[in-house]
C-alpha cells in the first residue's frame, strides 16, 4: 500500500482535533502538548542529545492513547513517525528531519510500575532471575535502577540489565541489544526483555498490541537488537536478575568499581601474556568473568580497563591475581599497584548516589 502524499495541514487539523490547544505545560521542558517549527518552545522540545535535525512537529504522549492518536493523524497525512525515548540516539533517528516525533518520556510513571517477585532459571548456569518490571518505555536507566532497589532488598541481589549512563532511556537501549557493565552477568539488554506493547499502523488503523513470546513473535524478535522501528513502544516487561552470590565469608552481596586499571609491558613478551592471559580469563573461566563487565583501552605500552565488578574487592583481587591480570610494580617505576586502583567498594546503592 502506498502512503499518501504528505499534508501539512491535514496533520494540522488531525492533531487539533486529537489534542486540543490548551495552557497546560508538560515535561522537564515544561513544553506543550503538540510544538510546532515556527513555535516559541520547538528548540526544547526538538532537542536531541545528537545531531541538529528540524522535525515536522512534536508530541509530547502521556498515555497509550496519546501515542495511538498520533500514530494515526501521522499516517493519515502521510508523515512518517519518530518514537523519542530521551534522544540519546547517535544517529538521531529519534529526532528525524520531516518526521512526527512522538515523545514518549511522559510515559515514565514510576507509581505506576508493575513488579513481580516470580522467579525462575535464567542464561548461566545456576543462575535465576528473582522478579520481573512493567515500566513506561520513556524511562531511564536511573529511573529503573533506583525502582529496582527500592523494590528488592539488598540482600536479594536484584539486577536490572542498565548501561553505563544514567540518563539513556530504556526503550533504545533494550531494543539495540544493550551491552552495559552489568551484561556478562545479565545477559544482554534484549535477553532480559520479557515482553513489549506497542502501537502499530496496520495499514488502516493505529492497533495497540502485545508481542511477546507467544503472541505477535515476529514483532517481538524482531525488535530485540534490531533497535525499533516497527511500532512506537509503550510499555516494557523486564526480567530482574539475581547477583552472584557472596563468598562464604562475605556477609552480603557487594560491587566495586574499577577505574583504569592498568597492565603495563615490558617488551613484546610482556604483552603477548598480557593480552593472552585476558583473554584466557574472558572465555575459559566464564564461571569467573561474567562477574566483571565494563570497557578498555589498548596502546602501545599498556591496556587499561575500567568498570564494575559483582563481588567484594578482596574476590576481585583474588579471582584477577590467580588469572594473572594483576602486576605489583615498583612505585619508583611511576607506577601504582592494584590496590590502589580499586576505587569504590559499595555496599548499597545508597553509598553510590552519596559519592562514597
Amino acid at each position: 500500500m502506498c502512503s499518501p502524499p504528505r499534508s501539512l495541514y491535514e496533520l494540522r487539523t488531525c492533531l487539533e482535533q486529537s489534542f486540543p490547544p490548551s495552557d497546560e505545560r508538560y515535561g522537564y521542558f515544561n513544553l506543550p502538548k503538540v510544538v510546532y517549527p515556527a513555535d516559541p518552545d520547538f528548540s526544547s522540545a526538538r532537542r536531541t542529545t545528537y545531531g541538529n535535525t528540524q522535525p515536522a512537529v512534536v508530541v509530547m504522549a502521556e498515555t497509550a492513547d496519546d501515542v495511538r492518536n498520533a500514530v494515526t493523524c501521522a499516517a493519515e497525512a502521510g508523515y512518517r513517525i519518530s518514537p523519542r525515548g530521551r534522544g540519546h540516539s547517535f544517529q538521531a533517528l529519534s529526532n528525524s528531519n520531516g518526521y512526527v516525533v512522538i515523545d514518549c518520556s511522559l510515559l515514565c510513571k514510576p507509581e505506576e510500575f508493575v513488579f513481580s517477585h516470580e522467579e525462575g532459571d535464567w542464561i548461566l548456569e545456576g543462575q535465576k532471575y528473582i522478579g520481573t518490571v512493567y515500566s513506561g518505555s520513556g524511562c531511564t536507566n536511573a529511573v529503573m535502577l533506583a525502582a529496582t532497589a527500592k523494590e528488592f532488598a539488598p540482600e536479594e541481589g536484584g539486577l536490572f540489565a542498565l548501561g553505563a549512563c544514567p540518563s539513556v532511556g530504556i526503550t533504545g537501549y533494550l531494543l539495540g541489544g544493550g551491552s552495559g557493565d552489568v551484561t556478562p552477568s545479565t545477559g544482554w539488554g534484549s535477553d532480559d526483555v520479557l515482553e513489549l506493547r506497542a502501537v502499530i499502523w496496520n495499514g488502516t488503523n493505529a492497533e495497540h498490541i502485545t508481542a511477546n513470546k507467544e503472541e505477535n513473535t515476529d514483532f517481538f524478535w524482531a525488535s530485540l537488537g534490531g533497535g525499533g522501528g516497527l511500532g512506537v513502544i509503550t510499555d516494557i516487561k523486564t526480567a530482574i536478575v539475581q547477583s552472584p552470590e557472596p563468598l562464604p565469608h562475605e556477609d552480603r552481596r557487594k560491587f566495586l568499581y574499577i577505574q583504569n586499571l592498568e597492565f603495563h609491558y615490558f617488551g613484546e613478551e610482556s604483552k603477548r601474556e598480557g593480552l593472552e592471559s585476558f583473554r584466557r580469563f574472558l572465555y575459559e573461566k566464564t564461571e569467573e568473568s561474567h562477574k566483571f563487565g565494563g570497557g578498555g583501552e589498548l596502546s602501545s605500552q599498556y591496556f587499561s580497563l575500567s568498570g564494575t565488578y559483582l563481588g567484594s574487592a578482596d574476590e576481585f583481587i583474588e579471582s584477577f591475581g590467580k588469572n594473572g591480570l594483576l602486576q605489583d610494580i615498583s612505585p619508583f617505576l611511576g607506577y601504582h599497584t592494584i590496590y590502589q586502583k580499586l576505587t569504590s567498594e559499595a555496599d548499597t546503592v545508597e553509598d553510590v548516589c552519596d559519592g562514597t
